[in-house]
């Protein structure tokens, strides 16, 4: 039964489909975490978003196309086993007028283990800050399960498993959305400090109203920690 509400969204979500824009892209990243003393922990994160397909097409656009580069910093504090507060600054610069937007973020996160399986859970809240726009005021939760494939517990050169499902409220002038989001990915593990993944990350924005967007990315990312 708690799966009917998410259920009955996917399907509106698919059956309105034909109307919306569709884009394909690729999304690679890096990622490091600076460790500072027992409690504070750096998160840096780099990443660039390629189009490589959309439709409808727009006469001016090319249909593969470099979207744009974001740069974001989280700085989180231990409260307790597996919980932490945190917030941070991300820096996005976009190609299509080469502009650039600023955001402010902040969050709870906390973990579960279990046999086999992590769970963990994000609430964050950004503010996004754009030259002659309105500021946009985001609510998001996350929830993601990350499984190893092999054993009881990702060891060095063994796969997991991570799949992530995200819901963004959205207000910007008075004016509310939403957004959801749903990533799969298979990650290798090369150390206790170095990951890599590569997985599917599919968006579907602008749920409410006019001007559905659904956009799916190959993600490919490289994770260090120090």
């Amino acid at each position: 039964m708690r799966a009917v509400p998410l259920l009955t969204i996917l399907l509106l979500v698919i059956a309105q489909s034909g109307f919306a824009q569709n884009r394909f892209g690729i999304m690679p990243q890096i990622s490091t975490n600076f460790r500072i003393g027992e409690s504070w922990k750096i998160n840096s994160k780099f990443e660039n978003r390629f189009i490589l397909y959309q439709y409808p097409f727009e006469g001016t656009v090319r249909r593969a196309a470099y979207e744009r580069s974001d740069l974001e910093f989280v700085v989180t504090r231990s409260i307790g086993p597996l919980k932490n507060l945190g917030a941070g600054y991300l820096v996005r610069r976009i190609d299509k007028d080469g502009s650039f937007l600023h955001r402010s973020i902040q969050q709870y996160s906390l973990s579960q283990e279990f046999t086999s399986l992590l769970l963990s859970h994000r609430f964050r809240t950004d503010q996004t800050f754009e030259k002659n726009e309105a500021v946009q005021f985001r609510l998001r939760y996350r929830i993601s399960i990350e499984k190893p494939l092999n054993g009881l517990q990702v060891d060095p050169d063994e796969f997991y498993l991570k799949v992530n499902n995200e819901y963004l409220g959205i207000l910007k002038s008075g004016k509310g959305n939403m957004e959801i989001r749903l990533l799969a990915s298979v990650g290798y593990n090369l150390s206790e400090s170095n990951q890599i993944e590569a997985g599917l990350d599919y968006r579907v924005e602008n749920i409410i109203g006019r001007g559905k967007k659904n956009l799916l990315l190959i993600t490919v990312g490289w994770y260090d920690s120090f």
